[in-house]
């Protein structure tokens, strides 16, 4: 199945598969991403391609300075003598937040409830969300005019965050010739209960789990500002089982969980460019911790 949505995904978004089996793992491990880029890389419709191929439900908020937290919540009207609840976009499976940081604090922090617990709270009532739920959240670089920081407390909820590959002049040809039309993409909807229980019975052996605990403490080791949450100790879990599933196994690995690393710290690396975190991971961090065979 993955396969298969691995290549129609791939009709639509030439050079990345990487990235594409990424974003699949973290959606299976009920993960939010994060993707920045410059405007014009194809973030938005990277995003779309792969929700709409998924069958879920989709919505889109692109963000602006005067959004509001009811623009994306919803928000009770007095109908007929009774407050009613109308639902805002954020009431489906997979919602695109188009260039979040364009947004003000108070519109970003409207995620923070219903990326965590899956609900939302308006005027004291708790409102479910549908089940799955993710967020794929587009930003444009921090040094971009317009933009506004994003806390970490809102980082640290996103399982992981990418930039979009560099494209070869062969792909830009493909790009350039490739017709774009997300309208005609027949999508398969997935079984959503079925995924979890393939997920459960992906197998974590006690030495990932100490392997993981030695990431964290090498981390805690250095002289620098990297904090890990008992939060994204969980998502390196998560996100190995997803990643397994994508690459048909029924295990996580050592060499998974060092793949994937990289994309789970970065958004929560600041004292580095973008370009230099994923060799200070691989040499700082996991270059130091020996794997016990």
């Amino acid at each position: 199945m993955f396969d298969n949505l691995i290549k129609e995904v791939s009709k639509v978004i030439v050079g990345n598969e990487n990235k594409i089996k990424l974003t699949i793992a973290a959606i299976l491990s009920e993960g939010s991403v994060l993707i920045e880029d410059n405007p014009g890389s194809g973030k938005t419709t990277f995003a779309k391609a792969i929700t709409l191929n998924l069958g879920l439900g989709f919505k889109r908020i692109q963000f602006t300075s005067d959004l509001l937290p009811s623009d994306i919540l919803g928000f009770n009207i007095f109908k007929n003598e009774e407050l009613n609840f109308q639902k805002g976009p954020i009431f489906t499976n997979i919602v695109l937040a188009d260039e979040l940081n364009r947004g003000s604090p108070k519109s970003q922090s409207a995620f923070l409830e219903a990326m965590e617990e899956k609900n939302v709270s308006i005027d004291g009532a708790t409102y479910k969300l549908p089940e799955p739920f993710f967020v794929i959240a587009t930003q444009n670089p921090m040094d971009s005019s317009g933009t506004s920081t994003l806390p970490d407390s809102q980082l640290d909820r996103f399982m992981i965050s990418f930039s979009l590959s560099e494209l070869s002049d062969k792909d830009k040809v493909l790009m350039l010739k490739n017709n774009i039309d997300l309208t005609k993409i027949n999508s398969e909807k997935i079984n959503w209960s079925e995924i979890q229980d393939k997920k459960n019975k992906i197998n974590v052996s006690d030495e990932i789990y100490q392997y993981t605990l030695e990431i964290e403490q090498t981390i805690n080791s250095l002289d620098q500002q990297i904090y890990i949450s008992p939060r994204c100790l969980k998502q390196i879990i998560d996100l190995g089982k997803g990643w397994a599933m994508v690459n048909s196994k029924d295990y996580v690995t050592h060499q998974d969980i060092k793949d994937l690393l990289p994309y789970i710290l970065r958004h929560r690396i600041k004292f580095l460019k973008q370009e230099e975190k994923e060799d200070f991971v691989n040499n700082e961090i996991l270059g130091k911790i020996s794997i016990k065979r």
